[in-house]
């Protein structure tokens, strides 16, 4: 399996703090039959994380790492970009890495300013030449108050990650609620860990794997922990199904005159 979200760097972000806390990880990873990392790290305009050569030289010596450690685990290059509003103005000028050199870029949405725009958000980054992976959508609470957004951002053009943590309900009941209204609607098409640390945040994927398998189908777990993450770091087309709207239940005759 590959995980196409992950901070397992050291040092380089909010991620791993030691280089022993990546060793651990990477070896949490293993168990979980996860080979190949995407590391996400953050690309913040506030916060002075690494990027740039710097990180390629940080990706370069943990790969040595692994290897000299006999952990069989390939380390990918990559960025979560934290989406403002002068990103698109200034894309070509940034010195972020997208999903292992590909098409496809994972955009972190503000919490605290969601944007009321993501179409055209999808649409800008498109003639970009850009693939927008929007990262972790659980979390906002306008997805969890109205998954539609998310149906409309798919309808134009955008690929849609989850994390696993919330998939088994290990963030919250709300967050697991939420992943099973999108993953239900075939509107989810990547599962990440999102790992940060060793102890918490850790790369988990089996079990969030073996629920998607129970809970829908082993071609769906498929799709969302392998096919998809594949493709991607391949630079290829997903394997997507069609997503649809919830449907509006029409009130009944009694019901509507008892509410009168």
């Amino acid at each position: 399996m590959i995980d196409i979200h992950c901070h397992i760097l050291p040092e380089v972000d909010d991620g791993s703090r030691s280089l022993n806390e990546s060793i651990e990880m990477a070896l949490i990873a293993r168990e979980q039959g996860i080979k190949k990392i995407v590391n996400t790290s953050h690309y913040h305009p506030d916060f002075r994380y690494k990027k740039g050569e710097e990180l390629l030289k940080e990706l370069k010596d943990f790969n040595n790492v692994l290897r000299e450690n006999m952990i069989d685990i390939e380390v990918l290059i990559g960025n979560e970009i934290y989406y403002t509003n002068d990103l698109i103005k200034q894309i070509d000028e940034l010195d972020f890495y997208t999903l292992n050199d590909s098409r496809y870029i994972l955009i972190e949405l503000p919490p605290t300013n969601f944007p009321n725009d993501l179409c055209n958000i999808v649409y800008e980054l498109k003639e970009k030449n850009y693939i927008p992976v929007f990262a972790h959508v659980e979390r906002y609470r306008e997805v969890q108050e109205n998954p539609e957004l998310i149906y409309e951002v798919i309808e134009a053009g955008a690929i849609i990650q989850i994390n696993s943590h919330s998939i088994l309900g290990k963030s919250g009941k709300e967050l697991q609620r939420t992943c099973n209204t999108l993953i239900s609607r075939n509107m989810v098409h990547i599962v990440g860990t999102d790992a940060h640390r060793s102890k918490r945040r850790t790369p988990i994927f089996l079990d969030a794997y073996k629920y998607v398998c129970e809970k829908y189908s082993k071609e769906m777990a498929d799709n969302l922990f392998i096919k998809n993450n594949n493709a991607i770091i391949n630079n290829e087309k997903l394997y997507l199904s069609k997503p649809y709207k919830e449907e509006v239940k029409k009130k009944g005759f009694f019901k509507r005159l008892f509410k009168l």
